[in-house]
């Protein structure tokens, strides 16, 4: 059920819509009406264009297909003006071609036709939530900008490429230095450490960053002059969206003075505990500010957070104190253990985790915990560093919802063109994740199956009616133009590079093919047929088999069963037409729950 406050929102926003059927045109009208304070009307893409440069509404509604311009060129022009706008497209089943246009063109939001109000009005404020998220996307970013304006101008700082060379230093590096930014770029970065005594640090440093982890350590280094200075540097490596390492950026803060008092010190024998406490209280302050901290005993319970953390949970401190952290955590009831496990045998232990300390606020963090150990060795503490995580996953789960209604709109188009009925793609749906699950997927692996399972037959779109619905045999022309339904599906979605979808493209293409090399289109053999489509082809012929159809009657359950048997390690992957018969009990229940709608 949509929230009340969510709709109230959409009066903010202006819509545009281009209908050029009257009726439904007007039906549009009274409908936004009712939610956007202002709406523009338009009756084909050429006016709706001119509207759009006129008025910049938030969200454009189009059909595709109208006069003078269709509701496609439309959406083109508007995305070279504004490649962010947010665009949905009225769409009826027969529109596959333009509905692969739209997505190559960034489109995301379809509705077919006729149009559910509720479907509407769920995606208006599906496209309103996103347009909050954003906005405040953005005002983070230019939040970050201005704080690394702040750190450029008051830190040290110097960024090295791959092959080890400046590829970057701030004024205050080049202060430090002696150097200019022009003498500086291009340089080994080992230019300023001429000192023998730092190159097995200097070692260290490199192996730990390679690893990408961070390295922290004191340096002695020389400037231009010959003059030797201290450095309390940290090095990170900073990585792309597929975890490979771009660059290093180097954080340095001049300890030259300060080492300086302690060696002068250490001549006499003497500490200063008072600096060193005031150095150590510097760092828990940065701590503080700049890490969100948990610290755990060995039974999971929380002894100490620090602001950062409680505020993620939306909690006071004294909230969280005492209470058991594994408790909290939703997602993993075995953390405890594993964690402990880990941290033992490797010293820490990365999680993905979805913690709530309140019934009604749950975020997910990514964590890394590491142990504490008293100078015995023994295992004294747990601390953990946290990052939320929310919003990325949220966003993350968006594109993955988007992917399945590509997904349900291309089955329902499929439904549309062959002789089978809906309630065909079901069967094979849901038995395909049976079988995923007892052959010892996990259960998203089974669930992307199900999702993905609908596409295996999308290639038939491009197959002429009158070979898809002969009610007679084929002949050996139009069996070997049926045949080219796999590679006409495979072409139509390996184009996206989206894992459900690529999935589908997969089972499209591979669920013709036989166990023993004898199937089409590639002759794949064995377990060169991806798990997907082995799943799949049996389902699909088992329902096949079971189904009447315009040229064949329905078989018996036996004749069936001993067709795949006969076919085990023919046709299909034997280990699966053995768990098939072993859950046929199973299997015929959602055969026979999801049975098509005969006439009466």
């Amino acid at each position: 059920m949509l929230n009340i406050d969510k709709i109230s929102e959409l009066s903010a926003l202006n819509v545009l819509c281009v209908e050029d059927d009257d009726e439904t045109r007007e039906e549009l009208h009274l409908i936004l009406q009712s939610w956007f304070d202002t709406v523009y009307m338009a009756v084909n893409g050429e006016q709706g264009l001119a509207l759009y440069l006129q008025h910049s509404p938030n969200i454009v509604i189009s059909d595709i297909q109208m006069p003078k311009m269709n509701g496609l060129s439309m959406s083109a022009d508007i995305k070279q003006h504004n490649p962010q706008q947010e665009i949905i497209l009225l769409s009826a089943y027969n529109d596959v071609e333009y509905l692969f246009r739209a997505l190559e063109m960034g489109i995301r939001h379809y509705i077919t036709k006729p149009i559910s109000i509720d479907r509407l009005l769920g995606k208006l404020v599906e496209i309103n939530n996103q347009i909050h998220l954003e906005a405040e996307a953005k005002r983070n970013h230019k939040i970050l900008e201005q704080y690394k304006v702040l750190v450029d101008e008051k830190a040290i700082v110097a960024k090295i490429n791959l092959q080890g060379h400046i590829d970057y230093a701030n004024q205050q590096f080049c202060h430090l230095s002696g150097y200019s930014e022009k003498e500086l770029l291009g340089q080994h970065y080992s230019l300023t450490f001429t000192d023998s005594t730092q190159v097995p640090l200097l070692k260290a440093l490199k192996t730990t960053v390679l690893q990408k982890k961070k390295w922290q350590g004191i340096l002695k280094a020389s400037n231009k002059a010959g003059e030797n200075y201290i450095v309390d540097i940290t090095v990170i490596a900073i990585t792309d969206e597929d975890d490979n390492i771009e660059e290093f950026v180097a954080l340095l803060i001049d300890m030259t003075e300060v080492y300086e008092k302690f060696e002068r010190l250490s001549l006499n024998l003497q500490q200063d505990l008072k600096s060193k406490r005031h150095y150590f209280q510097e760092y828990e302050r940065a701590i503080e500010l700049g890490t969100s901290l948990c610290v755990l005993n060995t039974e999971g319970d929380i002894i100490s957070v620090n602001q950062n953390f409680s505020a993620t949970l939306n909690c006071q401190k004294e909230e969280l104190i005492g209470r058991s952290f594994c408790d909290m955590i939703q997602n993993d009831r075995n953390f405890k253990q594993r964690v402990l496990s880990q941290v033992h045998s490797e010293g820490l232990s990365t999680n993905i985790i979805h913690i709530a300390a309140k019934s009604d606020y749950e975020r997910t963090l990514s964590t890394v915990i590491i142990g504490i150990k008293d100078e015995q060795g023994h295992l004294h503490s747990l601390m953990s560093l946290n990052q939320d995580i929310s919003d990325s996953i949220k966003l993350s789960d968006e594109i993955i919802e988007t992917q399945k209604e590509l997904i349900y709109v291309m089955g329902d188009i499929v439904e549309n063109r062959s002789s089978e009925t809906g309630q065909h793609i079901k069967r094979v749906a849901e038995i395909s994740q049976l079988l995923a699950e007892k052959y010892g997927l996990s259960k998203d692996h089974a669930q992307m199956i199900k999702i993905a399972s609908p596409m295996h037959d999308i290639g038939k779109v491009g197959i002429s009616d009158h070979i898809l619905h002969k009610p007679g045999k084929l002949t050996e022309s139009e069996y070997k133009t049926i045949k080219q339904h796999a590679d006409l599906g495979y072409n139509m979605l390996n184009k996206m590079n989206r894992p459900l979808i690529n999935m589908a493209a997969t089972i499209a293409r591979e669920h013709h093919e036989y166990y023993n090399g004898q199937g089409y289109p590639l002759g794949l053999v064995g377990e060169q047929i991806s798990i997907e489509a082995r799943i799949v082809s049996i389902v699909d012929v088992f329902d096949a088999l079971s189904s009447k159809r315009s040229y064949k009657d329905a078989w018996k359950d036996d004749k069936i069963i001993a067709h795949l048997k006969k076919n085990s390690g023919v046709q299909f992957d034997p280990t699966l037409v053995a768990l098939f018969l072993d859950n046929i009990e199973q299997i015929l229940a959602i055969r026979n729950q999801l049975h098509d709608n005969q006439p009466t």
